[in-house]
Order: C-alpha cells, then structure tokens, then sequence
C-alpha cells in the first residue's frame, strides 16, 4: 500500500461516519494525467500528481467531495478554467490576495482552488505552475492568506478535522462522495 494511503488511513477524526473502504482506492494512470494537463491546461507534478495517481479516480473514503474538489461534480467547471482565474484577478474585492501573491498573473501562475472547508470560507489553492507543492490557505470571511504548507500537509490536516454524518454505506451515496471528477 502506499505511504499516502497508509499515512491518511492512521489518521481519523473520531466523530467522522464515513466508512472507509481503501480496496476500492484507484488513481489516474501516466496517460490520463497528460490529459487532465492538456484538458485544463494545467501542470501536474509533485504530490498533486502523486495525489491524482494514487487516489484521483476513487479516494476510497480518505477523501471526499465536500471539500476535496477533485471528487465533485462541479469543480472542473468552475475552479479549473481560466475564466475564475480572470475574474479573482480583476476583481478588486480579491485586491489582498492579489497583494499576498506579489501581483502575479493567476492565468500565467495556473491558480488551482483545489479544497474548500467551513462551508467553503476558507479555500485551498495551489500555484501550479511554480515547481513546488506549497499550498496557501485563503479565508475569505477575514480576507486573509497565507502559506500553509505542502499538499500532504494539508491533506493530514483535513483528516484530522473531516466529519460526515453520511456513513457512506449506501452504495451510490459512497460513489458520488468519492469519485474523481477531472475526466
């Protein structure tokens, strides 16, 4: 099993019902990756393509779609076209995270929200384009950001704090939670 998987399955907080089911955990193969990068032209290395290759298809459970974006239905649509990214850059209500980043072209940097968490407050975002796995946490009730740190980081903090009332035993609830969204 990989360190990814095992390192999330030791952590859980206690009052998440979700059942895991890790046998059912399936990531994208090398082939899928290139065309998820040419699909939202973006660039996939580090942990976010160890990520998708581990559990990008199906998550098992570890992860799931109220939060972790690759998992829902509509997050291509939304947080990966350059649309969003033209909006966050010009509109002046995002003039502090503009600030934060150094006034950088979000197109050019390929800014990816990749998870949301406190019915969506506080989002996650990466740089993709920048040749690291730095993740920055943005809350958008305080208007602050700042550097959380790596995407494993962020994904252990989000297994500690995680809770679901759904136990997942039904099959379709399980699927729809849990199923990768790029493709």
């Amino acid at each position: 099993m990989n360190n990814l998987i095992q390192t999330l399955l030791s952590i859980k907080n206690p009052r998440n019902n979700f059942i895991e089911r890790p046998e059912l955990i399936q990531g994208y193969t090398e082939e899928e990756i290139k065309q998820i990068e040419q699909k939202y032209n973006i660039p996939i290395h580090g942990q976010f393509k160890e990520l998708l290759m581990t559990m990008g298809k199906c998550s098992g459970g570890l992860l799931f779609s109220d939060e972790i974006y690759i998992y829902s239905d509509s997050y291509a649509n939304h947080y990966l076209d350059d649309y969003i990214r033209e909006v966050i850059q010009e509109d002046s209500d995002y003039e502090y995270l503009m600030q934060f980043l150094g006034n950088v072209d979000l197109v050019e940097k390929r800014f990816v929200i990749f998870a949301g968490i406190n019915e969506h407050i506080i989002q996650y975002f990466m740089l993709t384009a920048d040749d690291n796995d730095t993740v920055y946490e943005w809350d958008t009730n305080e208007d602050t950001v700042r550097e959380f740190g790596t995407l494993f980081d962020f994904l252990k903090y989000y297994r500690q704090i995680t809770t679901s009332k759904i136990t997942g035993k039904h099959h379709n609830d399980f699927k729809e939670l849990t199923t990768g969204r790029l493709l």
